[in-house]
Parts: structure tokens; sequence; C-alpha cells
């Protein structure tokens, strides 16, 4: 059952970025493309140190969620919300020093804490931007993505920190993605939102 909730968890994730990804394409939604660049980078990263450990399950997590992300950062870059600020930045160093820290780290405990870190501050400029444009995304995939995060969670065989830190986190903060906009395009009509 375990093998099966962690095949179905990322799964769930990402057929439901697939209408995302079609909507980026369309024009619709503008990702943000510095939380798109850096979860690429956090979760590619990821990927190749579960390889490098034989955690096939984590690296299959890691690794749907990097493809699903490559995919739309090269649609982004094309239709996405080029606007590049003080937000933007500063999240990005965060980020980038979390993952530096993470992967300096020889403590599997700190180096998940610096993995949610990076991976944290690679959402605050979406959240920034659902806050001042909530209509340029989609609420739905990110509370799929929740959902299959959940799922990855249950498949956990022993559950502490390092086993089971990330799938939480990730659940908690695509569950707050999606419930933000969500609310927010509720509470700014459409017309009234701005980049």
């Amino acid at each position: 059952m375990r093998t099966f909730l962690s095949i179905i968890g990322p799964l769930i994730a990402a057929l439901g970025f697939l209408p995302y990804l079609r909507e980026t394409i369309k024009g619709s939604v503008r990702p943000r493309i510095a939380s798109w660049a850096t979860w690429s980078l956090v979760t590619g990263i990821a990927t190749i140190a579960a390889l490098t450990q034989q955690a096939y399950t984590s690296a299959f997590l890691t690794g749907i969620a990097t493809c699903v992300e490559l995919s739309i950062l090269a649609m982004a870059l094309r239709k996405g919300d080029y606007d590049y600020n003080w937000v933007d930045g500063a999240s990005q160093v965060i980020s980038l020093l979390g993952v530096v820290a993470w992967l300096l780290s020889r403590d599997a405990a700190l180096a998940i804490i610096f993995n949610i870190v990076a991976d944290f501050f690679g959402a605050v400029p979406t959240f920034y931007h659902t806050y001042l444009a909530p209509h340029d995304e989609a609420w739905p995939p990110f509370m799929l993505g929740g959902v299959g995060a959940a799922v990855s969670f249950l498949a956990v065989s022993s559950v502490s920190f390092i086993t089971a830190g990330f799938p939480i986190y990730l659940a908690l903060v695509s569950f707050a993605l999606g419930l933000t906009i969500y609310f927010r395009q509720k509470m700014v009509p459409a017309k009234e939102a701005h980049a």
C-alpha cells in the first residue's frame, strides 16, 4: 500500500498542474518566474541527492515535481510575469543561501530544514504576486499539489522529521498558496487586480 501511495501522491500533484501549464500557454495564468526557477533548482537538487542515496521513492516525488516545474518555467519564460522586484531578489538570495547551507550540511535534519527554507522563500514571490494580482494565478493546482504531498506523507513507513518533514511542509505551503489565491480572487474583482 505504501508503494502505491508513494506513486499516486506525486502523480496527483503532477496531473493537478497540467491545467496550470495549459493556462500558462494560453496566457490566462502568469506564473512568477522567480518562484518557478527556485522551485526547479530545489527539487532538481533534491532529486539528484535522493538518487545518490538510492532513495528512489523520494527521487520519484522530487523528480516528477522537477519535470512539472521546469515545464511551467519554460512556458513562464514565454508568457510569465517578468516583473522582478525586491521581493523576488531577496527571496532568491535567501533561497540560494538555503540551498548552499543544505548542500554543505552533514546533519540530515538540518539539511531538511535548509531545504524547506530554500523552497519556502521560492514561494514568497508567488504569495506576493497573488496578493497584488490574484487573477494571474490559479488555485486548484496548488490544492491538488497539497493533496499529492499529503498522500506522499501517508507513504512514509516510519514517521520522523527526516522522513516526513518535507512532505508535511509541501502540503502546508501548497494548501496555503491555493487558499490565498482562492480568497484573494474572491476579494478582488478581476478588473481591479493589478500586476
